[in-house]
């Protein structure tokens, strides 16, 4: 692989496409009804987690200083946890005292990313320092966990459609 697409191919590119696809998601039908509102609040326990661990991905082909591309991935990782989490919830006002629970989303998300990316860096960093070989640790465990938030994310998005508005 080229050495400059492989240096575009980075965590940027997971983040970007990550955060697009939340902006769709978010987005994609105005007004938003209340059951909705749910939907996209359940999303934000699972986008955060999945873009963090699509973040990791590159270590793959890395060239050059794991640790340079570790530190972007850090450095990535917590802008796009930040941007994610203020995206989903600024898309959910639910005109009552039901958005203090909003604000709350809001921080229990980023600290669910940010848990997942400082874990992921930590292993990462102990692979690095042992020099063992960390690409089947890591590539099995992004299949095993981003299967998993897939996987429920998409059960809690398909059983939130039957609510009802609140009477």
């Amino acid at each position: 692989m080229n050495r400059t697409v492989s240096y575009l191919l980075g965590p940027e590119l997971a983040w970007v496409l990550l955060l697009a696809i939340t902006g769709f998601l978010v987005s994609r039908s105005e007004p938003i009804s209340d059951a909705e509102k749910e939907q996209i609040l359940n999303l934000g326990w699972f986008l955060p987690i999945i873009a963090v661990l699509l973040s990791f991905v590159p270590l793959f082909w890395a060239p050059g200083s794991q640790w340079w591309w570790l530190f972007r991935i850090g450095f990535v990782g917590i802008a796009g946890i930040l941007y994610m989490s203020g995206q989903i919830c600024g898309a959910v006002d639910f005109h009552d005292s039901r958005n203090s629970g909003v604000g709350t989303a809001y921080m229990l998300f980023i600290i669910l990313g940010l848990v997942f990316l400082f874990g992921g860096a930590i292993i990462a960093f102990f692979f690095f320092l042992t020099k063992w070989n960390f690409i089947p640790v890591l590539k099995w465990s992004l299949i095993v966990l981003g299967g998993l938030a897939s996987f429920l994310g998409l059960i809690f998005w398909i059983a939130s459609f039957g609510k009802s508005p609140a009477s």
